[in-house]
Formats: C-alpha cells, structure tokens, sequence
C-alpha cells in the first residue's frame, strides 16, 4: 500500500517536474513567428536593423540621412507589411554592425537585419536568413601604386577586415593556412568599414580586405576615387541573407515572399539600379551568377 502510495506520489512529481520544464521553455523561448507579426500589427511599428557605414548598403548622407540599398528593401517590407494589416506600419530604424547585427536579432532588440551579411553554417546555428538577395566574392582594395595585385602578394604585409566579418576572417585564414598567403599576414580588425578605409588612407594597413559591392563603395565615396584600386580574384564567394529571428518560420516566409515578388516584379531590379547602376552610387553590374541567382528565386506563384 504503501509502495503505491509512494509511486504516485513520484509520478506526480514527475508531471509535475516535466510541466515546469516545458513551461521554462516555453517562457525563455523567443517569440514565435506569428507573434512577431501580431506585435506589428499592434503596435503599427516594425524595428529593423541597418548599417551605418557600409556604402551603399546603409551609411549617412552628405545631407545626414540615412539611406542604403538594405534600407530600400526594408521600407518595402514595410510597405507589404502596410498593405497586409490594411494600415501604416511605422519603420523604426537601430544601428547594427558587423559585431552587433546578430546578437541584436537573436535578444530580439530588432526583428529584422538587413545590410552587407553572408549566410554562414555558422551563423545559421542562432539566427534564420531570408533567401539570398545578393550575390559577390572577396577582394582587395588598395592604393593605385600599390604592388599588392592578388592575394599571394599580401604576405607579411597588414591587411584589414571587419572585425564581426566571421565569413571573411576564416576565408583569409584558410588562404594562410593554404599556403597561398606565406609568410602571414597580419589581420588588422575594425567595427566599421569606414574606419578600416580610414586606416589604408593612413598608410597603418597595406589593404582592406572584403566583399567587392563594399570596396566597390569605399572606393567611389572616397575624396579622390582615382586613387584606389580593387585587385584580386574572388577569394570567396558571400551570398547575403537577411538576419530574421531562428524558428519563426511565418515572418520568414513573409520577408522571402516579398523578396521574390519584388524580384518578378521588376521592383528589386529597380532599387538595385539606383544604388549599383550607371548612375548609382556604386556603380557595380550584376554578375552572370547574381542574375541567375534572381532567375531561380522567380518561384511560381
């Protein structure tokens, strides 16, 4: 009598311990795909995350507005999300960089980041990405003079990097550990590119090291553009993503279904002529790869 006695009284406890544990997951677990969306709905506001420094992806005017190509794709997401609760939704702008940009999505201070980020297997284990909407590769920027033409040239000269650019850090550390690069060089990191571009200007690095739309915007926003160079084979190829919150599968699938019918649409082509065509500010044209890229992510309605 006894021995059942006791043996309810441990299967209690252990309902009772398994309940608090799922409850504990339930409660510490970030918001769920639809609550994002309720909580835009309600509160007729969406917090993205966009670059500062990264022309022309994010950065600051002459005028002292921000703008950017990452910034245009947003206010279309803001604009679908405008038109699928039938109301305004007001775009609230956060500061994020390389270090920052992940964890602010994953602490939930932003619900979306959008700039210069490659999808990693890496970042992939914390945060979700949105389909590829950009397509470049890893070079060099270097003054004009520079003997520096490609990557085995950078031997034991400084090059610089952003700091949270994990995708770019390994790249160079596998060209190192190659034998491409021999003997090292010296990783020079930085918060921001502009600080880095700062630095070359300076002469404290030999050349900035990074994806080749950001160089391309280095270079054409700097005082002289003449004096600088882009040099290099790709060393990497970086597909960009946008950083969403992981396993919240409806507010991703809203962003990539936006993303796709701006591409059919002719509309992302249009944003993209304005910041990286003839006229833009970086004039960049689309690799033969990126507009394949854009023809696979033309999915059937």
């Amino acid at each position: 009598m006894k021995m059942e006695k006791y043996r309810r009284k441990s299967i209690s406890f252990l309902f009772l311990g398994a309940l608090a544990v799922v409850m504990g997951i339930a409660l510490a677990r970030p918001a769920s795909a639809q609550e994002i969306l309720e909580k835009i709905e309600k509160s007729g506001k969406v917090v993205m995350g966009f670059r500062e420094g990264s022309v022309p992806f994010g950065y600051i005017d002459e005028k002292g507005q921000w703008v950017g190509f990452g910034i245009d794709i947003g206010q279309n997401i803001v604009d679908a999300l405008s038109a699928r609760f039938g109301k305004p939704i007001e775009l609230v702008k956060q500061p994020i960089n390389p270090k920052t940009r992940i964890p602010l999505v994953v602490n939930g201070t932003v619900d979306i980041g959008i700039g210069s980020t490659t999808i990693t297997l890496e970042r992939e284990k914390v945060v979700d990405f949105s389909l590829p909407y950009f397509l470049t590769g890893t070079m060099l920027l270097v003054p004009k003079d520079s003997p520096i033409a490609d990557f085995p040239d950078l031997a034991g000269k400084r090059v610089g990097m952003g700091s949270g650019s994990t995708a770019n850090i390994k790249g160079l550390d596998r060209a190192i550990e190659s034998g491409l690069i021999q003997p090292a060089c010296e990783k020079i990191l930085f918060e921001e590119h502009n600080k880095g571009f700062l630095a070359l200007q300076q002469g404290k690095i030999h050349a900035y090291f990074t994806d080749a739309s950001i160089l391309a915007g280095m270079k054409a926003k700097a005082q002289t553009p003449g004096d600088w160079k882009i040099v290099g084979k790709y060393l990497t190829y970086e597909p960009y993503g946008i950083i969403l919150p992981e396993g919240q599968g409806e507010w991703r699938d809203f962003v990539n279904d936006t993303l796709i019918r701006s591409i059919k649409s002719g509309e992302f082509e249009r944003i993209y002529d304005k910041w990286f065509g003839p006229d833009g500010e970086v004039p960049l044209p689309m690799s033969t790869e990126y507009k394949t890229l854009l023809k696979a992510l033309s999915y059937p309605d």
